[in-house]
């Protein structure tokens, strides 16, 4: 550990009668000791102790030059999910990872290596709908600045301009139908800066117990420092649900027109959710792809104000795939099914 310069400087000076050299080892060792807690506790934020070692256990270096908490406020009321008391015969769901949970009881219905760490790719834009959720209001305005603009040719976007300005609901709506990433470095960069706003990311996945989740960016790129885990990912979508009305308005919405005003022009977002047109029950979440990710999908459905939350990571035809494991999770509850009943082969003649 390092000290400040001319930290030696301030401590008492007390006078020493020639002691042995054993008792100035001593003595040196209490001082440094004593220092070293009073620097510390001077860098520490007033955070609690736990989630303060948990926050620092999950960052980076670059992230440790701050103190975990960044001023932004973190929600600390966690979700556990526990498993089913009878296991039913399990549906053959093609994914490296993924879970299905009754949001309303806590209770997982299936689960397949719903632990491992995978990239997340846009999934992840659950917690950082969560950080601005909790740190801005929805009509809190945000002035669009070259620097938030650099994304790839290839990303998803609703093609913001400099010096736009758009309210942090505009930039969530953008962000959670088309999955725009160019909302998502604004809300990070042109609010409190990119380092700070993934940092307190990085410490509300701490404040909720998530040991699987580590991000590095707002928008879910492939990176080798930023993953999650289907059982974190139905944590932080079951949180955004429950406490912010917010967002599930706008998860659930087909198509959302923000219209023209005097800072900025109109935005039409076809919501990329194709679950949405898929399962007459489906309310979201969260659909996303890239390369290392492969299709990944947090799906959401609702029926008889029963609710369902699955998660697919790496998956194949995750639309598909959702909507199965979701119906089967309501039959598994004593509803019907509403998939479409297959049609008879022909017969000959």
């Amino acid at each position: 550990m390092s000290y400040p310069r001319g930290w030696a400087a301030n401590l008492p000076l007390v006078p020493i009668a020639r002691p042995a050299r054993w008792g100035l080892v001593v003595l040196a060792a209490t001082l440094v000791a004593t220092s070293a807690v009073i620097y510390a506790r001077l860098q520490l934020p007033s955070a609690p102790s736990i989630a303060v070692a948990a926050a620092r256990a999950s960052l980076t270096p670059r992230d440790l030059q701050h103190s975990p908490w960044y001023r932004l406020r973190v929600l600390s009321q966690g979700v556990s999910f526990h498993d089913a008391v009878a296991a039913a015969p399990v549906p053959d769901i093609p994914a490296s990872a993924g879970i299905l949970v009754d949001v309303d009881t806590g209770t997982i219905l299936w689960q397949h290596n719903e632990h491992e760490k995978l990239p997340p790719a846009s999934t992840i834009k659950v917690l950082t709908s969560m950080v601005a959720l909790e740190n801005f209001a929805p009509d809190h305005p945000v002035t669009v600045t070259p620097d938030a603009l650099f994304q790839a040719g290839d990303e998803t976007k609703m093609y913001l301009k400099a010096g736009q300005t758009l309210s942090v609901q505009e930039l969530l709506t953008g962000m959670l139908t088309v999955s725009a990433n160019d909302a998502a470095d604004t809300l990070a960069i042109d609010t409190v800066g990119m380092e700070r706003y993934v940092g307190a990311m990085n410490a509300q996945a701490a404040a909720l117990h998530l040991h699987d989740t580590h991000v590095t960016t707002p928008v879910g790129l492939s990176d080798p420092r930023q993953y999650s885990s289907a059982y974190d990912l139905a944590v932080m979508a079951s949180i955004d649900e429950n406490v912010f009305p917010l967002f599930a308005g706008i998860v659930r919405t087909p198509y959302v027109l923000l219209p023209a005003n005097a800072t900025h022009p109109a935005f039409g977002l076809d919501n990329i959710n194709a679950l949405l047109g898929m399962y007459p029950a489906a309310v979201g979440i969260k659909t996303g792809w890239t390369g290392d990710a492969g299709a990944c999908e947090i799906g959401m459905a609702v029926r008889e104000g029963h609710r369902l939350l699955s998660v697919l990571l790496n998956g194949n035809r995750v639309y598909t795939e959702t909507r199965r494991l979701l119906d089967w999770g309501f039959v598994q509850e004593g509803l019907l099914s509403q998939l479409p009943t297959p049609n008879p082969s022909p017969r000959p003649g």
